[in-house]
């Protein structure tokens, strides 16, 4: 009987191992919930930003059936630009023009690069919570690149991350092209045609240099935020 008790004795776990236990279950435990959140937050804005380049496409398409894009005026002030190709297409919950707040978070981040969001673009709040700013850029012609319209879209609007490649995004109207593409999607007009950036060239500044690349990497991903 004594050599059955000595040996369940040597068995059984001391106070201080069941600790170390519990704290490495709590670890992974707190690391897989982290885990879990981050992932489901990523999925929800990448479902943001479909809806919204969704909506630039559905913009476009209606506005081309009153005038089509190749005979935008862009050479007009932002505006007035608004307000005859992109306010009538679109549900709006606020309209903030060029001064007004509440469309857009008073700060952005980001690691790299960002464009500021100032007075120089016209905002706008839309009642499916994101909010787009736009604004044009003048002396639209076929260069390379040759940006005739700039889109910022917070796909959450005031709502937190604020930070450029996680909630906000960049598209483009360039020159002798009927669409919103994401920013940097070609690289330069040659021939008469818009010829694309190299998805390997993209993928890797929206992740070491340049935010404004990243709704262009997300797309070429499946729609897929994986950073």
């Amino acid at each position: 009987m004594v050599f059955k008790k000595d040996r369940c004795a040597k068995c059984a776990f001391t106070l201080v191992e069941a600790l170390v236990v519990i704290a490495i279950i709590g670890i992974i435990a707190a690391l897989t919930i982290f885990l879990i959140k981050s992932k489901t937050s990523s999925t929800k804005l990448v479902a943001q930003l479909q809806k919204a380049s969704n909506t630039f496409t559905n913009m476009v398409n209606q506005a081309q059936t009153s005038v089509k894009m190749e005979s935008w005026d862009y050479n007009t002030t932002t505006e007035n630009f608004v307000q005859n190709y992109v306010l009538p297409y679109l549900s709006i919950a606020k309209d903030c023009g060029t001064t007004e707040e509440g469309c857009f978070a008073q700060e952005y981040y980001a690691k790299n690069t960002g464009t500021p969001i100032d007075n120089s673009y016209y905002k706008i709040l839309l009642s499916d919570g994101s909010a787009i700013a736009v604004k044009i850029t003048p002396g639209c012609s076929d260069t390379n690149p040759s940006e005739c319209v700039d889109f910022i879209v917070d796909v959450n609007a005031l709502n937190k991350p604020n930070t450029w490649g996680k909630d906000v995004f960049e598209f483009q109207i360039l020159n002798n092209l009927s669409a919103v593409v994401p920013y940097g999607t070609f690289e330069k007009f040659e021939n008469g045609q818009w010829i694309p950036a190299q998805e390997d060239t993209t993928d890797e500044k929206c992740l070491t240099s340049d935010e404004r690349f990243c709704a262009l990497k997300i797309i070429n991903d499946g729609w897929e935020m994986n950073y």
